[in-house]
C-alpha cells in the first residue's frame, strides 16, 4: 500500500486526527512531517512569493520535507467547516497553490470539505480516492465515517471539560491566547510562547477551551450570519473571555499581512473598549524576520503590567 504524507501545518492542528485515522483504517502508511524549524521555514519561503502569508510558506516547507519520503501528500481542500462559515481563500486553494509552487513535483491527494452548501463534494472526492488506489468505495466511505465519528466523540469529551475546570488554584494569573490554531500550537511560529507563559506560572486559555455553541453565540456582530470560521472562533472567544473576571489579559498572535486578522482585531479591540472592562490586550505580529528578543521584550512588558 502507498505511503501518505501529512504536512504538519495549517489545519493539521485542528483536523489531523481525522485524516491520520482515515488513512490508517484503509491500510496506508502515514508519515507526518517533523515539527517546524528554521530549515522547514526557509524551504517554504523558497517556494512562495513574498506576499504569501507566513503559515502558508511554512506549510510549503513541510511539503518539501515530505516530498521524497512518501508516495502521495495529503492536502485537504477546506471551503467551509459549517453552515454560514467559510475558510480563508488560501485554504480553499491550498492543493492547487502547493502543486504549482512545488513545480508539480508532488502527487497530491485531497478531500473536499464544503459543509455550507456542497456536501456532495466530499463523497465525490472519496470516490476519486477509491478509484486512484483501487479500493472499494464502500470501504473508503466507511473509513471516513468512522474517523469522523471518533473525532466528534473526542471533541465532545474535550468540550465537556470546559474552561472552568482548567483554572488551577494557586496560579499567579490567567490569560487568554487568541489566534489561528496553526499559530498558537506551532511552537516555532509562536516562538515558544506557551512554554514561556507556563514558566511564569500562568494559566493559558485558548478558543479550544470554550464550546462551539458559546463561541458562535458570542461572535458579535456576526451571530448566525455568513463569516469566516476562524472569525467566529476568535470573536466568540474574545468576548466570552472579556466577561470572565478571572482572565487578566489577552494576547492575540497573528501572522503579518493576514487579511482576516485585520478585520477581526478591529472588532475585538473596538467592542472590548466600548462595552467591556478595561482588559489589557497585546497584539503580537510574527513573520519570518521577527526577532525573538523583541518578541520577548513586548511579552515581558505585558506580563509585568497584568501581574
Amino acid at each position: 500500500m502507498a505511503t501518505i504524507g501529512i504536512p504538519k501545518g495549517m489545519y493539521y492542528y485542528e483536523y489531523s486526527a481525522i485524516w491520520e485515522d482515515f488513512f490508517e483504517r484503509l491500510g496506508f502508511e502515514v508519515v507526518i512531517s517533523q515539527d517546524t524549524n528554521k530549515k522547514v521555514m526557509d524551504d517554504g519561503i523558497k517556494h512562495c512569493s513574498n506576499e504569501t502569508c507566513l503559515p502558508v510558506k511554512v506549510f510549503h516547507g513541510h511539503v518539501a520535507s515530505l516530498k521524497d519520503k512518501c508516495d502521495y501528500i495529503f492536502i485537504p481542500r477546506y471551503h467551509s467547516t459549517g453552515k454560514n462559515e467559510y475558510t480563508c481563500p488560501k485554504l480553499c486553494g491550498l492543493p492547487d497553490m502547493t502543486s504549482i509552487n512545488m513545480g508539480r513535483q508532488v502527487k497530491i491527494v485531497e478531500v473536499k470539505i464544503n459543509l455550507d452548501s456542497k456536501t456532495y463534494e466530499t463523497t465525490e472526492s472519496l470516490r476519486l480516492i477509491a478509484k486512484t488506489f483501487g479500493i472499494k468505495y464502500v470501504k473508503v466511505l466507511e473509513a471516513f465515517k468512522g474517523s469522523c465519528t471518533k473525532y466528534e466523540q473526542a471533541k465532545l469529551k474535550e468540550n465537556g471539560r470546559g474552561k472552568d475546570q482548567k483554572f488551577v488554584a494557586g496560579r499567579e494569573t490567567a490569560i487568554s491566547l487568541l489566534g489561528h490554531p496553526y499559530m498558537i500550537y506551532d511552537s516555532y511560529l509562536n516562538m515558544g510562547l506557551i512554554e514561556k507563559l507556563k514558566k511564569r506560572n500562568i494559566d493559558i486559555f485558548t478558543p479550544r477551551d470554550i464550546d462551539h455553541e458559546t463561541k458562535r453565540r458570542n461572535s458579535h456582530p456576526y451571530q448566525e450570519k455568513p463569516f469566516w470560521d476562524i472569525g467566529f472562533e476568535l470573536l466568540g472567544s474574545a468576548f466570552t473571555y472579556a466577561k470572565d473576571e478571572r482572565i487578566k489579559g489577552m494576547i492575540y498572535l497573528t501572522p503579518f499581512a493576514c487579511g482576516l486578522d485585520a478585520f477581526i482585531m478591529e472588532f475585538i479591540e473596538n467592542r472590548i473598549k466600548s462595552q467591556y472592562r478595561d482588559i489589557p490586550l497585546l497584539k503580537l505580529t510574527v513573520d519570518e524576520h521577527t526577532g525573538e528578543a523583541g518578541f520577548d521584550t513586548r511579552l515581558e512588558a505585558f506580563l509585568d503590567m497584568i501581574g
